[in-house]
């Protein structure tokens, strides 16, 4: 990257910082670098696109350190995690306003979706690496579960770092968060049960909000719903005569909701029947929430 170019980044992460991306104008960014306005659309046609470097190259920094962090010598693979899991904190609060214009005036932007697909499948798919190294491959069938309970703990935990007055232990935040990953990754082990997510949800997460793709899995997703709740309805302690009705509905459902325009009424009259049963509330809450949002 040519001197100028990586210039007009630094000056726009710095003003995107300062003043929010809305705020900041090319002319600005221009003035700061001492350069005329049309040297920076030379580089980036738009505000945007400079937008967008600014991240790709903090993203890029974040995850070249926590590759040095993995092949530091004399290190476990736990030791190795918590160090990256430091750092991550560390690196985040530093560049706390960067995020923070990110997820308040980017991330809704749908201009920037390609790029936040990207960042979301990159993220997700270093913890999920990080979490087989430290747990083995025995947590295979329940790393989305974990991957998942990590995202959330640690989004949970960087916002109160972030943005509460009493601060936190850095170091002391990581390993808390890490022992209860021990305890809940060998419960899972231990349970034996079936996982809650599959990696084919992931998928499903990774590219959730690309233009188009919540229309066309729409069908795909019902139908699962569907299916789920003709299982629940054979497991429930009821007689035959009552899980046929409700299995008809279930058939009543799959034909309405196949057709190009669906009839709202009906399908609420079904659901509200469905969700007479307690078994099949939450199912059925998810099913009308995407059919009728």
């Amino acid at each position: 990257m040519s001197m100028i170019k990586q210039e007009i980044v630094r000056s726009a992460a710095k003003l995107f910082s300062i003043n929010g991306f809305a705020a900041t104008s090319i002319q600005d960014i221009a003035d700061d670098c001492r350069i005329a306005k049309g040297s920076v659309y030379k580089y980036f046609p738009s505000k945007e696109d400079l937008f967008s470097e600014v991240l790709e190259q903090f993203l890029n920094r974040y995850f070249d350190e926590v590759e040095r962090i993995k092949r530091l010598p004399g290190l476990s693979p736990k030791e190795h995690f918590l160090k990256q899991l430091i750092f991550r904190f560390q690196y985040f609060m530093e560049n706390k306003y960067i995020l923070a214009e990110y997820n308040v005036s980017i991330r809704q932007d749908a201009k920037f979706m390609p790029q936040r697909l990207q960042t979301r499948g990159r993220l997700m798919n270093w913890y999920k690496e990080c979490l087989l190294q430290v747990y083995g491959p025995e947590m295979e069938p329940y790393i989305w579960d974990l991957v998942f309970t990590l995202k959330a703990l640690l989004k949970d935990f960087l916002n109160w770092a972030m943005h509460e007055r009493e601060p936190l232990s850095i170091e002391e935040t990581a390993a808390f968060i890490l022992d209860r990953m021990d305890g809940i990754s060998a419960h899972m082990v231990a349970a034996g049960k079936k996982p809650m997510l599959t990696a084919s949800f992931f998928d499903r997460y990774i590219h959730w909000g690309r233009a188009g793709d919540q229309e066309a899995d729409r069908p795909l997703t019902v139908g699962a719903l569907l299916d789920r709740l003709a299982a629940e309805i054979g497991e429930l302690p009821t007689g035959e005569t009552e899980r046929g009705e409700l299995l008809e509905l279930i058939r009543l459902l799959r034909e309405e909701t196949a057709k190009e325009r669906p009839n709202g009424p009906m399908i609420l009259a079904l659901l509200a029947y469905l969700e007479r049963e307690n078994e099949l509330k939450s199912l059925s809450a998810q099913l009308k929430n995407i059919i009728l949002p």
